[in-house]
């Protein structure tokens, strides 16, 4: 989908406040989550969805920023940081939803750890091969592998 780069620019607003809750997460820092998860919020809300002309891309992108704002708005609220890693795989899945469909003009991997959500999987995105994971932190750093890149 073709987006202008006024709007690329701003979702990469929203991608680095979302880097910043994902670096929390692997740190195994609730408070900086819970900051950083408000970051994501008022990035989010500088997102001018004007800028998308065309109906379709103003529909994905309402449904993509909606879930994005309420997975960011329950990290910010609750200091349990297994609660706020199970919202934030809610977050990562819909922000790489925007990130494929419109574009940062970044390279971004998402990351997958197979263990994550009781050994159904989840995804996370990042700007470096490295893999940190923000599911389980310290306990299991390493664990992941990149699915794909953008």
């Amino acid at each position: 989908m073709t987006a202008t780069a006024t709007f690329k620019n701003q979702l990469k607003q929203v991608l680095s406040a979302y880097l910043e809750l994902k670096d929390a997460l692997v740190n195994d820092n609730a408070a900086k989550s819970n900051a950083a998860a408000k970051k994501v919020l008022s990035a989010l809300e500088h997102v001018d969805m004007k800028q998308l002309t065309d109906k379709k891309a103003h529909g994905h992108w309402m449904t993509i920023s909606k879930e994005i704002s309420n997975s960011a708005n329950s990290i910010s609220k609750i200091s349990d940081i297994k609660a706020q890693r199970d919202h934030f795989k809610h977050l990562s899945a819909h922000l790489s939803k925007g990130v494929k469909l419109f574009g940062v003009d970044q390279k971004i991997y998402e990351q997958f750890c197979p263990m994550a959500d009781n050994n159904k999987g989840a995804y996370w995105l990042s700007t470096t091969k490295e893999i940190k994971n923000p599911y389980f932190g310290e306990a299991m750093l390493t664990c992941g592998e990149i699915t794909d890149e953008m």
